[in-house]
């Protein structure tokens, strides 16, 4: 299959290059991008020579499915020129910057094509096994849920276009969006904003907290920032125990409550072969990341007719309704 990238700029570089080099029967056929600089580079390691419009690949008969991985504000923008060049597409979350746009691409995209959205976190091996957990009754009914994601990005190594919400930035889009998605993933409902603060330190929107209330009777808390130490882990709490995700530290951790004393006690749980092939692969690489791999894998198996995997792309407007509902009724500071 061959496959062309939308976009050559960090992402691309990265992420989907390697991830697509990593799954046999694709060919990374074609890119592009408006930016000389971006183009250049991108050709040097890829062997890929980069044409500048998005139009220029979406006409080539050759290409089969394309990756949109395009700065956020263009999200929309490429998104609906690949349905109506009937290409199946890999959308990067979130879906777009404005709730219109998002429900222009989901109107866009007929029965027929594929389309999904990347949120990666759905084919992360430790997210998935802590799915499995709480469907199979590890922790009881959920009742709170506690989540942080937190990528330190200094103002100079950030794009222009991620410092300004109006064109995609900010942590509620890049960060929350992939937490509101696993929540309603993991347990199975909808979300809704019961509170959220939100401030500007240093670029705009760069800090967040969000308040939850799910179908289900849950309660989330989460944090997100752009300008504290790194820190990704999801901790649920059930009636009988908890259940933490910690994706930096690669551990899964179950507590239940001690018989015959007081406390809780950690619980065994077997890592799956997945994990156990991700851990092995962190002694080499230790910021490996397979979700990104096997997220893309998951879409070109089901471009080839295979049952859909993947976050759709109603998926992605219900994480951004929920990003814009934060928004709306938040409480900024500065």
């Amino acid at each position: 299959m061959k496959v062309g990238l939308l976009g050559c700029g960090s992402v691309a570089w990265w992420i989907h290059r390697r991830a697509l080099a990593g799954i046999r029967g694709v060919t990374l056929a074609a890119a592009a991008d408006p930016d000389p600089d971006a183009r250049a580079r991108f050709a040097r390691v890829s062997g890929v020579e980069p044409c500048e419009g998005a139009d220029e690949l979406l006409g080539r008969g050759d290409i089969e499915a394309v990756l949109i991985c395009a700065p956020t504000y263009l999200h929309a923008t490429l998104a609906l020129a690949a349905a109506a060049a009937g290409k199946p597409f890999y959308l990067e979350k979130p879906v777009a910057t404005t709730l219109h746009d998002a429900r222009c691409v989901v109107a866009a995209v007929g029965s027929g094509l594929t389309a999904v959205t990347g949120f990666n976190r759905r084919h992360h091996p430790l997210f998935e096994q802590a799915r499995a957990l709480l469907a199979q009754g590890a922790i009881g009914r959920v009742h709170a849920v506690q989540t942080s994601f937190c990528e330190a990005a200094a103002p100079g190594g950030m794009p222009a276009w991620k410092r300004r919400r109006a064109t995609g930035g900010g942590v509620l889009l890049d960060l929350a969006s992939h937490h509101i998605d696993a929540v309603r993933w993991m347990l199975a409902t909808e979300v809704r904003v019961v509170s959220a603060t939100i401030a500007s330190e240093v670029t705009e929107h760069d800090e967040a907290r969000l308040t939850l209330e799910t179908d289900t009777g849950a309660t989330a808390q989460c944090f997100f920032s752009f300008v504290t130490g790194p820190a990704e882990w999801l901790q649920f709490i059930g009636d009988r125990g908890t259940l933490r995700i910690d994706r930096h530290t690669a551990r899964l951790t179950l507590s239940r409550p001690r018989t015959r004393s007081y406390g809780a006690r950690e619980a065994p749980v077997l890592p799956t072969s997945a994990v156990l092939r991700w851990r092995a692969e962190r002694t080499l690489r230790p910021a490996a990341d397979p979700s990104y791999r096997r997220a893309l894998r998951a879409f070109i198996e089901e471009v080839r007719g295979g049952a859909p995997r993947s976050a759709s792309l109603t998926d992605g407007l219900r994480s951004l309704e929920t990003v814009v509902a934060a928004e709306d009724g938040t409480c900024a500071s500065s």
